[in-house]
C-alpha cells in the first residue's frame, strides 16, 4: 500500500466555507498558497527553481562551447510517439462534468508520446516508472496536455520536499553515492519519517516491471480544476478487452517499443480517460502529491476513451512523427483556465517551465538575491579586490584540497560547491594546464530566428 504521508490543508478561504471558490476565482477555495498569497508563493518557487536549475547545471557540466548545457528534462528515450491519435468523449457523459471541451460525443486529434518517466535512455523492459503524455487539440488555438505517471502519487508531496530529493541524490553515479543520498543528505534536509515516506514510494514505483504499455494504468498524481465540478485527478487505463501483456524480454533494448509496434500492425491502443471528484482535504487532498486518492473513497468515472489507430510504427512516415513529437514540450499547463492544474506540485511545474523558457531564450534568470549596486569605480573597485583575492586564495584552495579528498565538489552544499570549481580552475591555470581567466561568461545570445527553443525543466515530463 502506498505510504500517505503528510496530509495537506486547504485555504483559510475553504475554512470559512468557500465552497469549491466561490468567492473569486473558481479554484481559489482549494488551494493554500506558501507565504498567504500567490505572489509570496511566486517568489519562494522563483527561489527554489533557481536553485534547482543552477545545481543541474554546474553538475552536468559543459557542452563543447565551455558554456553550461542547455537543461533538459528528466525524461527517458520515447517507445512511441504518434500524431494521430484520437480523443472522443463518452455520450453519456456525467451533465456535472460538461465542461468546455468535454462534451458528450466530443472527438479531437491527439498527440500520444508514451516513455520512462525517470530519464534512462532507450525502451527495454527494465522496472522503471512510465510516462504518457496527450496532447490534445481541442481548437485552432486551443490545446490541453494531460501527462500521467505509472504509479498513483509522487514520491514529494510538495515542491520543496522534489527540490530536496533532486540535490540529496544530484550526480550520484554509485550505489554507495546513491545510498548516501538517500540515508543521509534527504533525511537532514526534511526529516527521517518525511524520507522513508519518499523512498518507499519510490521503491515501489521504480520496480514495476512493463509487459506493455498498452496494458498499463497511467495517473495524473496531481490534481486539476474540472470547471464547476471542482478538482479532479485522472487517470488513463487499457480500454476493456484487448490481448493481455506478454511476459517482458529483459534481454531486448527495444522491447517496449516492439511490443506497441507488433500490438499497432494488427489492431487498434485504447485508453480509457477517468476521473475522480474531490472530496475533502484527509481523503482527496489537493496539495499534496504524494497522498494516493482511492478508489473506495471517490470512485473512477469513464469520461472518454483515448485510441492509437493501427499502423506502421517503423515505416518512413511514422518514424518522421515521431521525430516530430520528441520535439514537443508537453506542460500541464498548456490548457484553458476551465482545466487549470492545482497543487504546490503543479504550479512549482508553472514557474519551473518559465524560468527554463527564460534560460533557453538567452534570457537572464533573476537571482534569488540582487547584490547592491557599488559606487566605485570598476578600476578602483579591482584594485581594492586583488590583495583580498591573494590573501585568501591560498587557505581557501588548501581547504578544498582537503575536502576534496572525502566529498566531490558537486556533492557539497550549493554555495560551497559553486566555490569549488573557481579554486581548481585558478589552479589549473597557474600550472599552464588551461587557458582562459577569471572574467565573467558573456550573455548568452538569443537563438537564431526562425529556431523554436525548446522549454523543459525537472518538472516536466
Amino acid at each position: 500500500m502506498v505510504d500517505t504521508g503528510q496530509q495537506s490543508v486547504r485555504s483559510e478561504a475553504a475554512r470559512h466555507g468557500v465552497a469549491g471558490g466561490t468567492a473569486g476565482a473558481p479554484y481559489e477555495g482549494y488551494e493554500a498558497y506558501e507565504g498567504g498569497s500567490p505572489e509570496a508563493e511566486r517568489l519562494r518557487f522563483q527561489k527554489l527553481t533557481h536553485e534547482l536549475m543552477r545545481m543541474q547545471r554546474y553538475s552536468d557540466g559543459t557542452d563543447g562551447s565551455g558554456a553550461p548545457r542547455p537543461l533538459r528534462a528528466f525524461r527517458g528515450e520515447a517507445a512511441l510517439g504518434v500524431e494521430n491519435a484520437r480523443l472522443r468523449f463518452r455520450d453519456d457523459l456525467p451533465p456535472e462534468l460538461c465542461v468546455g471541451y468535454a462534451r458528450p460525443g466530443a472527438e479531437y486529434p491527439a498527440v500520444v508520446r508514451l516513455s520512462s518517466a525517470s530519464g534512462s535512455e532507450g525502451y527495454g523492459a527494465t522496472p522503471d516508472l512510465r510516462r504518457l503524455a496527450v496532447r490534445v487539440q481541442a481548437g485552432p488555438e486551443e490545446t490541453h496536455d494531460l501527462l500521467a505517471t505509472s504509479f498513483p502519487v509522487s514520491h514529494a508531496a510538495d515542491a520543496h520536499e522534489f527540490v530536496a530529493f533532486a540535490k540529496a541524490t544530484a550526480g550520484a553515479g554509485s550505489t554507495v553515492e546513491r545510498a548516501f543520498g538517500l540515508f543521509v543528505r534527504l533525511p537532514l534536509a526534511v526529516g527521517w519519517a518525511t524520507a522513508d515516506r519518499m523512498r518507499r514510494n519510490l521503491r515501489i514505483a521504480t520496480r514495476h516491471t512493463v509487459g506493455s504499455l498498452a496494458r498499463e494504468t497511467f495517473w495524473s498524481r496531481g490534481a486539476i480544476l474540472w470547471g464547476p465540478a471542482g478538482p479532479v485527478r485522472y487517470q488513463l487505463r487499457p480500454a476493456p478487452g484487448g490481448t493481455p501483456a506478454p511476459p517482458p524480454d529483459g534481454g531486448d533494448p527495444d522491447y517496449l517499443h516492439r511490443e506497441l509496434a507488433m500490438r499497432l500492425s494488427t489492431g487498434d491502443i485504447a485508453f480509457e480517460l477517468c476521473v475522480q471528484r474531490y472530496l475533502d482535504d484527509r481523503r482527496t487532498p489537493v496539495e499534496d502529491g504524494s497522498v494516493e486518492w482511492r478508489e473506495s473513497d471517490t470512485p473512477v468515472v469513464p469520461v472518454a476513451v483515448l485510441t492509437v489507430p493501427c499502423q506502421d510504427l517503423d515505416g518512413a512516415r511514422a518514424r518522421s512523427a515521431a521525430r516530430r513529437v520528441e520535439q514537443l514540450a508537453f506542460n500541464p499547463w498548456h490548457t484553458t483556465e476551465e482545466f487549470r492544474p492545482l497543487g504546490s506540485l503543479n504550479r512549482a511545474r508553472k514557474a519551473a517551465y518559465e524560468a527554463a523558457a527564460a534560460h533557453r531564450l538567452g534570457l537572464r534568470f533573476p537571482a534569488a538575491e540582487q547584490r547592491p549596486t557599488t559606487l566605485l569605480p570598476v578600476p578602483v573597485r579591482a584594485a581594492l579586490d586583488l590583495p583580498v583575492r591573494a590573501a585568501l586564495d591560498l587557505p581557501v584552495r588548501a581547504a578544498f584540497g582537503l575536502v576534496d579528498r572525502c566529498v566531490p565538489w558537486h556533492r557539497l552544499p550549493a554555495p560551497l560547491g559553486l566555490l569549488n570549481p573557481a579554486a581548481l580552475g585558478r589552479t589549473l591555470r597557474r600550472l599552464g594546464l588551461v587557458e582562459g581567466d577569471d572574467e565573467p561568461e558573456a550573455p548568452r545570445r538569443p537563438a537564431p530566428a526562425g529556431e523554436r527553443p525548446r522549454v523543459a525543466s525537472p518538472f516536466a515530463p
